[in-house]
């Protein structure tokens, strides 16, 4: 049986009791993370790439970010380092739905087929079906990544070209785990999804500012984006064919 990694803050004993109650009613095993803080006045974390996040931004990370970041990369580290084939993360601001754990369940049965699954995506992306799922849910593959890392199953190969991948932190997490034509991880998601960001909760992330650069630091940041951007639309046009293909021949199903 999987368990869920549930990465939570130690203090935030709301956040934890309100999982916990939606986690015991699924049946499934869980453990909560201790996610872990940054403090900035203890200077920047080591794999943190100042100069290319600013040339790429203009705008530093704030420490929430960071700690979220080093977080699931410790949560992957640590999956790495046992035997579990599949692991499933979570984070401590989600709303389970009815059918998550059947759902998780059929995951794991057809794990052969995935490399990491959202379980929710926070921006509407054109899917192409793939299999199907149990409760008339469906596993389906992304031509652009919808964002979020509040739930998702991973396998070991992904949780090892992720680790590799996010090595130098310039982005966050999610935003990291979205560049996908950079790593080459296959990262499909759920339709309907089996979660939803619980939005009662106050972020824990820090307070962020949108920033007005000048028009040197814009023209830079650009220029610092015009390479990757080049190679995302590449990537685009060749998934697009490649899931244009797969759609054509139908789809498999676990029922």
């Amino acid at each position: 049986m999987i368990t869920v990694h549930c990465i939570s803050l130690a203090d935030q004993h709301d956040r934890r009791d309100y999982m916990r109650r939606q986690l015991d009613a699924c049946g499934l095993p869980y453990r909560f993370f201790d996610a872990l803080r940054v403090n900035l006045a203890d200077g920047w974390p080591a794999i943190y790439q100042r100069q290319r996040r600013m040339n790429h931004s203009g705008v530093d990370m704030r420490a929430g970010e960071m700690g979220c970041y080093l977080s699931h990369r410790q949560v992957w580290s640590d999956f790495l380092a046992g035997d579990d084939e599949v692991c499933l993360v979570m984070e401590d601001d989600v709303e389970i739905h009815p059918g998550f754990a059947e759902v998780v369940k059929s995951l794991v049965e057809a794990r052969q087929h995935w490399e990491f699954v959202r379980l929710f995506g926070v921006f509407r992306r054109e899917v192409f079906p793939v299999r199907r799922l149990a409760g008339g849910h469906c596993l389906v593959d992304y031509l652009e990544q919808p964002n979020g890392t509040q739930g998702y199953l991973i396998n070991r190969q992904a949780a090892q070209r992720l680790m590799v991948h996010t090595g130098s932190m310039w982005h966050a997490i999610d935003m990291a785990i979205d560049r996908d034509w950079e790593h080459g991880v296959r990262i499909m998601g759920i339709e309907p999804s089996v979660i939803s960001h619980q939005e009662a909760f106050e972020t824990t992330l820090g307070t962020w500012h949108k920033l007005r650069l000048p028009l040197h630091k814009k023209i830079l940041r650009e220029y610092h984006r015009a390479g990757s951007n080049l190679r995302k639309r590449v990537w685009l046009l060749q998934k697009r064919m490649r899931l244009r293909v797969h759609q054509a021949t139908g789809f498999a199903t676990d029922e």
